[in-house]
């Protein structure tokens, strides 16, 4: 038997992170919606940096917003530092922390957490090179940092009679938002 595609076709992909978005709001001061990217691989190209970023999307002479900081942290995994920053407790019914006390969120926030969950699964279960982004705005606005999770679309196949299992990464997919803090 040959191989089976075992993945999401891009346009899926693309398709099922819209779905997931369109019930969320990024919390900050101004809860804002999150746009679902494709980018493909001549724009980004086999890695992603804090310079490609900002050549997409800082580039002063297109008219677009200044950067003054740009960092990054990998999200790879439910601990990795850029999971952690991108979620925080989006995702819980209750927060525990290490000193063993916790947090009962409000009826709102837990009502929510299920499409987060559903948001991140779907970005873990179908991306690698995963990382985030915290772009810090120039002045007149400072206030404002937009935030990037960022992965590579994995195609996977499988062959049922052999159990080998073949991938090839193809585009990228980002989810953007941003936060105010004053």
């Amino acid at each position: 038997m040959a191989f089976q595609r075992i993945s999401m076709a891009p346009e899926d992909l693309l398709a099922a992170f819209q779905r997931a978005v369109e019930p969320l709001l990024y919390p900050s001061e101004t809860d804002a919606p999150i746009e679902v990217m494709h980018l493909t691989v001549e724009q980004v190209g086999e890695a992603i940096s804090e310079q490609d970023l900002k050549r997409l999307f800082y580039s002063e002479e297109n008219g677009q917003p200044a950067v003054q900081d740009i960092r990054w942290a990998e999200a790879n995994r439910w601990e990795s530092n850029g999971t952690k920053e991108f979620f925080r407790d989006l995702t819980d019914v209750i927060t525990t922390y290490p000193d063993n006390t916790f947090t009962v969120h409000h009826p709102a926030h837990r009502d929510l957490a299920h499409s987060w969950r559903q948001l991140r699964d779907l970005f873990f279960d179908h991306l690698v090179r995963q990382r985030y982004f915290r772009a810090q705005l120039a002045e007149p606005d400072s206030a404002r940092a937009d935030l990037y999770l960022i992965g590579r679309h994995l195609h996977i196949e499988f062959n049922p009679d052999t159990n080998e299992i073949q991938t090839k990464e193809l585009d990228w997919f980002a989810l953007k938002t941003y936060v105010i803090e004053t």
